[in-house]
């Protein structure tokens, strides 16, 4: 018999699969790692932004039926704007409260020209007056 002393181009080959699978996997798990930590990152700045503007809405004491819209002071590219309506009209002994549509949007600007803004929103029910 022959002294074996090297490999095989078959199991050369198949090494070389098993490993760039190995590593599809990993790559694929890491780039959707970071594409749920950069949504989340998102979703908090927006939350944080809607807690300022119910907050804001509190603090006046007064909410107002129809809409309103601002930018954010030190954000450019985000905006927002509120509805508000009575429940008055569903029922009589809501006549204090009020729903409230809240929402953020952020313009994108991109290469191929202006896309639709991002929006998030927030539903809640605030007193009338303080």
């Amino acid at each position: 018999m022959r002294n074996r002393r090297g490999f095989l181009l078959l199991e050369v080959i198949i090494s070389i699969v098993v490993i760039t699978g190995g590593l599809l996997f990993v790559m694929r798990v890491y780039s959707t790692a970071k594409e749920a930590l950069n949504r989340s990152r998102t979703f908090f700045k927006y939350s944080l932004l809607l807690e300022e503007k119910i907050y804001d809405f509190e603090e006046r004491g007064i909410i107002e039926e129809g809409k309103e819209d601002d930018h954010f002071p030190d954000l450019r590219d985000y905006f927002w704007e509120a509805e508000a309506s009575s429940l008055a009209s569903v029922a009589p002994e809501l006549n204090d409260l009020c729903t409230v549509r809240l929402d953020v949007f952020r313009h994108q600007s991109s290469s191929e020209g202006t896309s639709p803004p991002e929006k998030y929103s927030l539903y809640t029910y605030l007193n009338k007056k303080k």
